[in-house]
């Protein structure tokens, strides 16, 4: 592994020009990147560089802006008790609790101040607008209350048409988590015709500016589903904590949804959302998850509430809390077992799952009458872990996770000190990463799919390259920057990104040479965020050291005259850190703190940005090379062209400005990315498909598009890079791949 030179200034010289000696102080950008700070363009809402909330969920829409939500941001609400004011503190409760009835009618307008976290950030413009969260329908199960909305901890995945979904979030903090049932869609299209300059971010939206479609309730809720696109244009939904749900038994603690819910985006009307839906129950399906007994010996922790149905259910096996499941190219949806645990953590550890299961399923039936079917999966290396990030290697065809933490109760800090010693710990870190690559090979010749294998020390050979809450981000060139995360949860940053680089002996992959980058300066913790930008850049923001404290506060009328009324900031305390599994404390003047919530963006610009650093290839057109019958394979939305993709068809691309020679063994390529969908740790929907072309003179390439189905390409919008013969991909153009559409 190569790491940068000792730095003094990374990116730049704060006063005056560089010094002589500059070369030697900051490392070249052609070899370690370099780092930007996003300070937004007035008019916004950000206050220079700081955004004002929190960025869990991150979407990059058609248009090539990027979707930021966070909802209620998993805050607690004042006042509550910290250390060292309190010398062991009781946990927050949140800002949602079931004894006070936060759900009636008359607490709509305080509700929507909670979760009104929602943001698009145009990477082109460098603008920054606050927009609506997804205003609550009525409780169609409860006279007088309103369904809850919030996103944070939704699942999400683009539609094919581009607009995306969003699935459960947020019920309840306290009694404990739980998950609401609510489904919206993110009209991408009709957030382009919003002027959000001119609009009251903090309210309540008129329905012509409101980018928001309800579209129907899930049967019970979900708190950290994953959704997975099928090949007909369908999305399955998994997991997720309910919620107390009308006409379900009372809700325990930890207890996951057991349905797999599908909606079709074909049959979906928004004046009838619910004719989109279909459900399958799995739990008491032979060889699921649910079916399958791994603790047949499972006690409850003391003061943990479980009853019959929680204790049958913790003797069984369970879907994964925000899974990564990957749909197979033989049509089955692999269950790697990778997610989340840790929401699961207790003392004991007793209800975080100790298995090496995996499953693979298979879905049949029709698309107005599902079925489901598992069938055992080959055993994971090691044993599941929680928050390692997975992603389908371009080069080898393998899924491979990275990192990720082993079932533990957390790490409290000082390390090694207890209060037997009379130096009790003070801060709560969490579970430590890894550095390991667990990969699974899959092979229809192995009676259980395929096999895994282990390397325990793939991400570094020290304690300090252990990561846990990071993302394994694809680049056009084939290479793979992991980013972002921490040796803990909470605690311990790793502000420099691994690019991993493949190395070819011909035509077969031998390896990855792996590079240390630039530091970045925030730190980024859990709910941190990371997205694959069209222009080659990463874009990343967030980050949660532990949970912050909101007070409700008046909101005062009328706009300013210079663009968006900025976020009153004094409403949200950041200085908190835990000092137990839930229990808070708050920083002291002088004493070492991570923000509580980081409010600050930044951009990673990789090597192959810097090759050639005067010269850009572009794709200027793309047209059909037999003219097209029934559908329209070009259209312009929002200033911008976007092509529509069928399969086994030919199109013919102009480029321009090319190298004028190629380096010694380098090839120009054509890939297409689909578009990234990122939180906790996971890009879900990544998804590489290489296009081999022929060159058909000095600026026109040709490429054939490969059958959706046996490439196993769900309908959806990619990103199309060309990369030049230098290794420099050019800025990509947004397509739909699509066979069943007649326009982009």
């Amino acid at each position: 592994m190569s790491p940068p030179p000792s730095l003094v200034a990374q990116n730049g010289h704060a006063n005056g020009p560089p010094p002589a000696d500059a070369h030697e102080l900051t490392p070249d950008p052609a070899i370690y990147g370099r780092w930007a700070t996003v300070i937004p363009e007035d008019g916004g809402a950000a206050i220079h560089r700081i955004l004002g909330m929190q960025t869990v969920h991150g979407v990059l829409l058609p248009s090539g802006k990027v979707l930021w939500a966070s909802g209620s941001s998993w805050r607690n609400h004042a006042p509550i008790e910290h250390y060292p004011n309190v010398h062991n503190p009781a946990p927050g409760t949140g800002v949602f609790n079931r004894n006070g009835n936060p759900f009636a009618m008359d607490s709509l307008e305080n509700y929507y101040q909670l979760v009104n976290n929602v943001a698009v950030y145009d990477p082109d413009r460098n603008t920054f607008y606050r927009i609506p969260h997804p205003v609550p329908v009525a409780d169609p199960d409860s006279v007088g209350q309103f369904a809850p909305s919030d996103l944070f901890c939704t699942g999400h995945l683009h539609l094919p048409d581009g607009n995306v979904l969003f699935t459960g979030g947020t019920q309840y903090y306290y009694p404990y988590r739980t998950g609401n049932r609510s489904t919206y869609i993110f009209d991408w299209r009709k957030e382009l015709s919003i002027d959000w300059q001119s609009l009251d971010w903090r309210r309540m939206p008129a329905p012509r500016n409101d980018p928001w479609i309800f579209s129907g309730f899930m049967p019970r809720g979900r708190w950290y589903a994953s959704i997975v696109p099928l090949l007909d244009g369908r999305m399955a939904v998994f997991s997720g904590f309910v919620g107390f749900d009308h006409g379900y038994p009372t809700m325990y603690e930890f207890e996951i949804n057991h349905t797999v819910d599908f909606f079709n985006p074909a049959r979906f009307n928004p004046r009838d959302p619910q004719a989109a839906w279909r459900s399958v129950d799995v739990r008491d399906t032979p060889n699921s998850p649910f079916a399958t007994e791994i603790n047949p010996a499972f006690v409850p922790d003391d003061g943990v509430v479980c009853d019959e149905r929680c204790i049958r259910a913790n003797q069984r096996d369970a879907f994964k809390l925000y899974p990564e499941n990957y749909l197979m190219p033989d049509g089955r949806l692999y269950m790697t077992r990778e997610g989340d645990w840790v929401s699961l953590r207790t003392e004991s550890t007793a209800f975080m799952r100790r298995t090496k299961n995996t499953y693979w399923a298979t879905i049949g039936g029709t698309a107005e009458r599902p079925r489901i079917s598992f069938e055992r999966g080959p055993e994971r290396a090691d044993t599941v872990s929680s928050y390692g990030t997975t992603y389908l290697d371009p080069n080898t065809g393998n899924i491979t996770l990275l990192g990720g933490q082993p079932t533990s109760p957390g790490t409290l800090l000082p390390m090694n000190t207890t209060s037997t010693d009379g130096i009790a710990p003070t801060h709560f870190a969490g579970g430590r990463g890894s550095r390991k690559r667990e990969e699974f090979h899959a092979s229809p010749d192995d009676p259980l799919g395929g096999r895994w294998t282990l390397d325990e020390n793939f991400l570094g050979d020290t304690p300090q390259d252990d990561r846990t809450m990071h993302y394994a981000i694809i680049l056009p060139t084939r290479q793979v920057l992991v980013i972002n995360g921490g040796n803990y949860d909470f605690y311990g940053p790793v502000f420099y990104p691994l690019l991993l680089t493949p190395r070819f002996d011909g035509a077969t992959f031998t390896g990855y040479e792996k590079t240390r980058m630039s530091e970045a300066v925030e730190p980024r913790l859990y709910h941190n965020n990371a997205l694959l930008l069209p222009d080659g850049r990463v874009l990343v923001s967030g980050g949660n050291s532990a949970r912050a404290t909101v007070r409700s506060g008046e909101q005062p009328d009328g706009l300013p005259q210079n663009g968006q009324p900025k976020p009153d900031l004094s409403l949200v305390d950041i200085d908190m850190y835990f000092f137990g599994d839930g229990p808070m404390a708050r920083g002291e003047k002088g004493m070492n703190t991570v923000p509580t919530e980081n409010w600050v963006a930044e951009v990673f610009s990789p090597p192959y940005l810097f090759i050639d650093p005067d010269r850009r290839a572009s794709i200027t057109s793309i047209r059909p090379v037999t003219p097209p019958r029934g559908y329209r394979p070009e259209a312009v939305i929002g200033g911008k062209t976007f092509n529509l993709f069928r399969s086994n068809q030919e199109y013919r691309v102009q480029l321009a400005g090319l190298p004028a020679q190629c380096s010694a063994g380098q090839q120009a390529k054509l890939v297409l990315i689909k578009l990234p969908s990122a939180t906790h740790g996971w890009q879900n929907g990544q998804q590489f498909q290489d296009l081999p072309f022929r060159t058909t003179s000095a600026n026109e390439i040709v490429f054939r598009t490969p059958n959706a189905r046996q490439a196993n390409l769900p309908p959806a919008f990619y990103m199309l890079f060309y990369v030049d013969c230098h290794g420099k991909p050019a800025v990509a153009r947004m397509v739909r791949f699509d066979d069943q559409a007649t326009a982009p």
